[in-house]
């Protein structure tokens, strides 16, 4: 028999003090007014159309920004999930230490035990492996480097790195025996080619999660870029092709065009064109010299989900905007 409006309207209203102000659970309201759950939530939806219920969400912590530019960028670059730390008033380092620290959060709860992981280098994702939790309920991982060894730098020496993660859980680790830089595109194409080498970089492109770094532009008049074993005619040369960022040495421009340069074909390390192929891709940096780089990367569709700072995303975002009006 239906229920004449004005019984109606009482029960909603009785349905709406019991959940919100008295805490009950949807089962208990139902046994109280004598009504299934499937009638009680038809009851709470009516009541959310007919503007009985108005809910305040109050920022106590003054995080809206992070969540607004966050939606932002997701819908601008069909991202999976952005996370934001306010680098605001830190320093470049204390910036990176909090994207690292954002960056080990997600990590430990994306990950589950059996699954393969693509890692890279760099200071940022040194960092952020540094921050993780020991965990010996997550076994049976395969870890892979994805770029090989730059120089005696810990934090460009992927090999190093991926042990790091390793110590923390269980597993295998698979590592690119390689040197970052070949003298030759031929000597580069047959490091590749020897067999242990080809597994590790046709198998890693399967992986469950692959964790980026983001390189930052080369700057005119810098005749150096980070720990990068590049001369100055390298650097004329990636400034030549409008380089403004890399991952794994792959050099590419704002569009995020891969650089056509000499460099490319001696660097040991996956094509970054194949990462749209993996499952989720996780690029990590940030910083005002990266907001070129990071902007690169999304419009080369690298990256599945993206975790930086609040700055560097507002940066991205007016780039994008500035493109925008240029069409």
């Amino acid at each position: 028999m239906p229920i004449q409006e004005d019984a109606r309207y009482y029960l909603k209203l009785k349905a709406l003090e019991y959940y919100y102000n008295k805490n009950y659970t949807q089962t208990e309201i139902a046994k109280q007014l004598n009504i299934s759950r499937v009638t009680l939530a038809k009851l709470l939806d009516e009541a959310k159309v007919e503007g009985m219920i108005k809910i305040e969400i109050v920022d106590i912590r003054n995080m809206k920004c992070l969540l607004e530019i966050e939606e932002r960028l997701k819908q601008r670059f069909a991202l999976r999930d952005v996370l934001l730390v306010d680098g605001d008033k830190l320093t470049e380092g204390e910036v990176t230490q909090r994207i690292a620290s954002k960056g080990a959060e997600y990590f430990q709860l994306v990950l589950r035990s059996g699954m393969k992981i693509g890692v890279t280098w760099g200071r940022t994702l040194n960092a952020m492996v540094n921050r993780l939790e020991v965990n010996r309920r997550i076994r049976d991982l395969a870890v892979y480097t994805l770029v090989g060894s730059s120089s005696s730098n810990v934090n460009f020496q992927p090999n190093v790195l991926a042990q790091n993660l390793l110590n923390k859980y269980s597993g295998s680790l698979h590592i690119l025996t390689a040197p970052f830089i070949c003298g030759s595109p031929q000597l580069c194409s047959d490091i590749k080619a020897e067999p242990q080498i080809a597994k590790i970089l046709q198998d890693s492109g399967s992986a469950d999660i692959t964790v980026v770094g983001l390189g930052e532009a080369p700057i005119e008049g810098e005749w150096s870029l980070g720990d990068y074993p590049f001369n100055r005619a390298d650097i004329e040369e990636l400034l030549a092709c409008g380089a403004v960022g890399d991952i794994c040495g792959n050099f590419f421009d704002i569009h995020g065009e891969l650089c056509n340069t000499s460099i490319k074909p001696r660097i040991v390390s996956i094509d970054i064109r194949t990462l749209p192929q993996h499952k989720l891709v996780v690029g990590v940096g940030g910083g005002p010299k990266k907001v070129k780089s990071v902007f690169g990367a999304l419009n080369g569709g690298y990256l599945d989900v993206l975790i930086t700072d609040l700055q560097t995303a507002m940066g991205v975002l007016s780039l994008k905007e500035a493109e925008l009006r240029k069409c």
